[in-house]
């Protein structure tokens, strides 16, 4: 008897995932081997279970699912990909079969009907399966890492507002990694009360389970998945650097974005995220002492070689009472400026209890710039075209995953 063929679901919807599962496997000739949420993360699945066939739900807002699909099509693999809607559309059918379907099934057919569907939709696909260069690398999210020279500059405020609004963006999975030691402030920003943080996730054979690794990550009210810095404080020494990369590369197994907070300077911290990020987001302020500085690390920067083109300077609270302008500010620091974010004394208010300034003040200037930042790096449209045009096509890579 041949072996029956096995399914993974891409389902966030736990309900949805056990109604399906009860059905096919109830045939002998297919077996649900595993189940996985949107983004990356489905993606690693299925590269680990190696299906036969990959049924994904096909759901508002459609970027999470369509951009599913475009990755787990990439690299022509052996896998078969069916989307799976509630209703037919036929904008919603062509977009998906664009975007690598091979057939869109309803929800509610009958349990035989989705059974004949699928192991024809897999003979189907034959021809281009037995052809396939399968490529073992499961293909990742982005990591960005945002960091500063001088203290005060906004740097925290920044990362945790900017990994709000690229979950709200765009529906992306996005993590927010602490790793400002030893006083790590993300939490506190979003209201939250970890019982696990970054160590645990550091511990021996975690790192290396998914399964593991995702459940110490709290999911927050704004749909950001926070990692925090170590809850005692005397124990920011045990972090080690070393492994701190591979950390944040099995997350962007995991998630569409990591977005991590790193202490200030260049420390051996900061340095292990920069190594491994696809953007690196320098903040600094229009104020002397924070301008000097960060002319000092852009000049040492490029001493090391480090790659210009992951390199995009923020400056931020612009027009702020320092007496030096934007226009001087640029000027003095020598190197171009990707995004300027308004001074708002909003940012403050909004920390003080807890809340994004994005979400707390979603019409504030402050709002409105860190949002700009979030839909360009998604790649939702906007109606400017800012400084950031001469490598959009580097970032063009990270909305294909």
């Amino acid at each position: 008897m041949a072996e029956p063929l096995k399914i993974l679901i891409v389902d966030p919807q736990p309900e949805s995932v056990a109604g399906l599962r009860r059905a096919l496997n109830s045939f002998g000739t297919l077996e649900v081997v595993g189940d996985a949420g949107f983004g990356p993360v489905a993606s690693t699945w299925a590269h680990t279970l190696e299906p036969a066939i990959v049924i994904v739900s096909v759901e508002e807002p459609l970027t999470r699912s369509l951009s599913t699909i475009q990755a787990l099509m990439r690299g022509n693999p052996s896998w078969t990909v069916v989307g799976l809607v509630n209703q037919f559309d036929r904008e919603v059918f062509r977009r998906t079969v664009l975007a690598g379907a091979r057939d869109v099934l309803l929800r509610n057919s009958s349990a035989s009907d989705l059974h004949d569907s699928l192991i024809q939709a897999h003979n189907a696909d034959t021809l281009r399966v037995t052809t396939a260069a399968h490529d073992p690398t499961a293909p990742t999210g982005s990591i960005v890492a945002v960091f500063g020279v001088k203290g005060g500059v906004g740097k925290t405020t920044l990362a945790t507002n900017l990994a709000v609004a690229l979950a709200q963006e765009s529906s992306a999975s996005v993590a927010l990694v602490d790793l400002d030691v030893p006083f790590g402030d993300v939490a506190l920003m979003l209201d939250m009360h970890p019982e696990q943080d970054i160590l645990d996730a550091l511990a021996d054979g975690v790192v290396d389970d998914l399964e593991r690794l995702q459940k110490l990550l709290v999911r927050s009210q704004h749909g950001v998945h926070v990692l925090s810095a170590p809850l005692a404080p005397d124990d920011a020494g045990a972090l080690d650097s070393r492994k701190v990369g591979q950390l944040l590369k099995r997350l962007a197994a995991l998630h569409q974005f990591v977005l991590v907070d790193t202490p200030v300077g260049l420390t051996e911290l900061t340095a292990a995220a920069l190594d491994v990020s696809e953007l690196a987001l320098l903040v600094t302020t229009p104020e002397i002492a924070a301008l000097r500085r960060t002319h000092a690390c852009l000049r040492l920067l490029q001493g090391l070689e480090f790659s210009t083109s992951k390199l995009q300077l923020v400056l931020n609270r612009i027009e702020s009472k320092t007496r030096v302008s934007s226009s001087e500010a640029i000027e003095a620091l020598g190197h171009p400026v990707a995004w300027r974010v308004a001074n708002d004394y909003a940012a403050m208010q909004s920390s003080a209890i807890g809340s994004p300034v994005v979400l707390q003040q979603p019409k504030s200037r402050l709002s409105k710039d860190i949002r700009l930042i979030a839909r360009q790096l998604t790649g939702v449209p906007v109606a400017s075209r800012a400084s950031w045009l001469p490598w959009r096509r580097r970032t063009a890579l990270m909305t294909a995953v």
